[in-house]
């Protein structure tokens, strides 16, 4: 996990100092664009129909008890498979990038070049996509740290050609080419390392079969569909702001929203990071592991959600008008709606995690496909009299009304319990604890208010960062959580002390 951390951490560094970088060489439009096809490939990702996220959850059982010749039919019946993927991918994404300025409000001026950029990104997906398979056999075996190295690689790459190329003056496609030179580096050394790792892998046509597809492709096709609805649920904001509201207010909601991201990312390491164990254990049947692990993330991450959305809540508004300007702040109540919506979001997170490690797939998927559906129309029917706003309370309004129950149900009766007391036992303390929190952010806020700049964002942040923190130790956590988290830090001084 320590790698995961060091990942995420130069991920949120790099992209806090490049975004002002790039917005320097780039107009508010020209980011939007970029933004936009960010979430056009995400779209584009889905049609490997969830063959990678299939084979991570199998793999993983097989971790828990090694069998190299079921490795190697599933290994190559994913990696023929996606060949034929990346040759879908590639030609509708093809299209993607010479239909995009004709969908989106794109100025004149920029027609070729989106067209152009989005032919780039589309390249850099297949690369990525292509090796897919090689990840998910590094993250099935708990080598996350490897995993991580390699993205690590990827930001350094990434970061130094995106500079070099837009003081060059190359604009716009200084992020493509960027994009896809980090890609194609990153994505050849996991080939390399995976099989390193696995010497005993072999890929060859006469392991593929239609019958480990079945088995690969029914798993993996509820998981595309939960990243189907998944998108709508969160993906489709700025689409429906370019379309109803402005191109321009695209780059004002991503960076409002910028920290909250960088910082569900961090959260998102616990998850997972520990999916792969609760798949051995699954494997393994020990399911009493299984709900101790399982308690413990939902306290940690549903607790640091709580600790990381308001101490950014707290000092937000300082941060991004310092950042990127103040015309690129949405204001105090899109802060608001965007911590509800960070928080909420992390509330399903671990039951989701137990029940993917489960193979619990399909009532997932649907559920997510009708939150999906809610939330795009209350999006279009809120954004008519409320704007961007409408849009993104759309988000929280919709997993409250589905999500939010349903997804803790599904995991109380693959435990046996309860449903009242599960979720009880989940949220009375995380419940007590907001509430205490609440009034400590509010006045973290107005303090910070009065002082200028990055130092009142700081100063915002670490009353109610710090405060939260202390409250969270004490109320959240059990013993058994403290005493792993002394651990892990025990022994991240000793690695750091010995390198």
């Amino acid at each position: 996990m320590f790698s995961g951390y060091v990942l995420m951490f130069a991920t949120v560094a790099v992209g806090l100092w490049l975004t002002p970088f790039t917005l320097r060489f780039l107009d508010r439009e020209e980011y939007a664009i970029f933004a936009l096809m960010s979430d056009a490939l995400m779209w584009l990702g889905l049609l490997d129909l969830g063959m990678t996220a299939g084979l991570r959850a199998q793999a993983a059982h097989l971790a828990g008890k090694p069998d190299a010749e079921r490795l190697n039919r599933l290994t190559s019946t994913a990696f023929f498979t996606q060949n034929v993927v990346v040759a879908a991918v590639f030609a509708v994404g093809t299209a993607v990038a010479f239909a995009f300025p004709q969908f989106f409000p794109v100025r004149p001026d920029l027609h070729q070049q989106s067209v152009n950029l989005m032919f780039l990104m589309v390249m850099a997906l297949v690369l990525s996509m292509g090796t897919q398979t090689f990840s998910a056999l590094l993250i099935a075996h708990q080598q996350m740290y490897l995993d991580n190295a390699l993205g690590l690689l990827n930001i350094v790459t990434r970061t130094v050609l995106t500079v070099v190329l837009l003081k060059a003056g190359w604009g716009l496609y200084s992020l493509g080419i960027a994009n896809l030179a980090a890609k194609a580096t990153s994505s050849g050394l996991a080939v390399i390392r995976t099989f390193r790792l696995l010497p005993e892998l072999r890929i060859r046509r006469r392991y593929a079969s239609w019958e480990t597809l079945r088995s690969i492709g029914s798993l993996g096709l509820w998981f595309s569909l939960g990243g189907v609805a998944q998108i709508f649920i969160s993906g489709l904001d700025r689409i429906v702001t370019a379309k109803l509201v402005s191109m321009e207010m695209v780059t004002t909601l991503t960076l409002t929203g910028r920290l909250y991201s960088f910082s569900g990312g961090l959260i998102l390491l616990v998850t997972d990071t520990v999916r792969p164990m609760m798949g051995q254990l699954i494997g393994q049947k020990k399911m009493g592991d299984l709900l101790r692990i399982y308690r413990q993330v939902c306290a940690i991450s549903l607790g640091m959600a709580v600790v990381l959305g308001t101490a950014i809540w707290a000092g937000n508004g300082n941060f991004i008008q310092k950042w990127v300007g103040s015309a690129n702040y949405g204001g105090v109540s899109l802060d608001t709606i965007l911590l509800a919506n960070f928080v909420i979001s992390f509330w399903v997170r671990p039951h989701k995690a137990v029940l993917s490690a489960g193979l619990i797939v399909r009532p997932q998927a649907l559920s997510q496909i009708i939150e999906g559906f809610l939330n795009l129309a209350l999006s279009i029917v809120l954004a008519r009299p409320f704007g961007m706003l409408g849009i993104v309370v759309s988000d929280g309004i919709a997993t409250l009304m589905v999500s939010a129950w349903y997804i803790p149900r599904l995991a109380a009766r693959y435990f046996s319990l309860s449903f009242a007391r599960f979720v009880w036992n989940d949220l009375s303390r995380i419940l007590i604890f907001a509430a205490c929190l609440a009034p400590i952010a509010y006045w973290a806020r107005m303090t910070a208010a009065g002082v200028p700049g990055y130092a009142g964002a700081a100063l915002g942040a670490g009353i109610a960062g710090g405060a939260g923190l202390l409250m969270l130790w004490f109320i959240v956590f059990d013993d058994g959580i403290r005493g792993r988290v002394t651990e892990n830090i025990v022994r991240l001084r000793r690695t750091v002390m010995q390198s």
